[in-house]
């Protein structure tokens, strides 16, 4: 059973762009990392008036008065121990941290230890305005998946590129089970058969915009049975690139069985083991047979 927010609550809260606007002052950004700094050093969440002044290193009580009053209930919250950061506080210090809002990093290209299953040509990867992207010679994309700016600090291009297919599966994993990795609110997923040689799969969320978008693979390698039998023939997304999974080669056959809805029957084949189930329409994957294809009985 859920609540819905009052009127009183509704009217309390601030348009976006003042909420943002008590963001330009960079004194005001600094009580933001004063706070978030408290939390991470020492565990506790809260700091006094005075504390948070000295910290920040302002003198003029007054003037950081009124700082402060401009972030309080939008990114920071009065309590009786002093001021915290709000989860809105927690989110935006972290993007500002994260140079999310002011990173500007270019890296690549540089070749991968891969190759394209299309054409064989080398896997480039590259990475700009925060996103990082696997194609070849023959423009082929074969991913793309936005990274944020302060990981470039402690990685190269290809830890980079393990570190987006990672946030990729994790936010497929999060789509199917309706909640968006952005925002947290309810997301619709759906299977897309039309538009692509291969079917692929995209949530969209309405609370944020945000769209999470792929081959259809992507589903079936965050499926726990699925992966488990990938992971029994030496095939994991731990050791293997996405667009090098069994599902892009001639291990697997894909067959759309209805385009509305969708329904999709796959079937992958290793080491003489086969796994087969269906795709529906939103993305869920059923495992109806494993077995040996040289002439041993099914295992249900």
């Amino acid at each position: 059973m859920s609540e819905e927010p009052s009127g009183d609550a509704e009217s309390r809260r601030s348009p976006p762009s003042e909420a943002f606007a008590a963001l330009s002052s960079p004194l005001r950004v600094d009580i933001l990392r004063e706070l978030s700094a408290q939390q991470r050093q020492l565990g506790d969440d809260s700091l006094g008036f005075a504390d948070l002044r000295r910290r920040v290193d302002v003198e003029d009580s007054g003037r950081f008065r009124y700082h402060l009053k401009q972030l309080q209930d939008t990114f920071v919250q009065k309590t009786d121990a002093g001021y915290r950061l709000t989860h809105a506080g927690h989110r935006v210090i972290a993007a500002i941290l994260a140079g999310t809002f002011t990173g500007d990093q270019s890296l690549g290209p540089v070749e991968l230890d891969s190759e394209c299953p299309e054409c064989h040509r080398p896997a480039v990867a590259t990475y700009e305005d925060g996103r990082c992207l696997v194609s070849c010679a023959n423009d082929h994309t074969l991913f793309t998946w936005s990274v944020p700016p302060n990981a470039t600090a402690s990685l190269d291009l290809p830890g980079l590129i393990d570190l987006a297919e990672l946030l990729a599966l994790q936010a497929v994993e999060q789509a199917l089970a309706g909640v968006c990795p952005e925002c947290f609110d309810p997301v619709s997923s759906q299977i897309r058969t039309a538009e692509a040689a291969r079917p692929a799969f995209q949530g969209d969320c309405e609370s944020c915009g945000a769209q999470i978008a792929g081959p259809v693979d992507l589903c079936l390698l965050v499926d726990p049975e699925v992966a488990a039998f990938c992971h029994r023939h030496g095939h994991s997304p731990q050791d293997d690139h996405v667009w090098e999974s069994p599902f892009v080669r001639d291990d697997a056959e894909l067959v759309v069985l209805d385009d509305d809805p969708v329904q999709i029957e796959y079937t992958l084949t290793l080491d003489g083991e086969s796994l087969s189930g269906e795709i529906s329409e939103n993305g869920h994957i059923t495992v109806h047979r494993t077995g040996s294809t040289e002439g041993q009985s099914d295992a249900p």
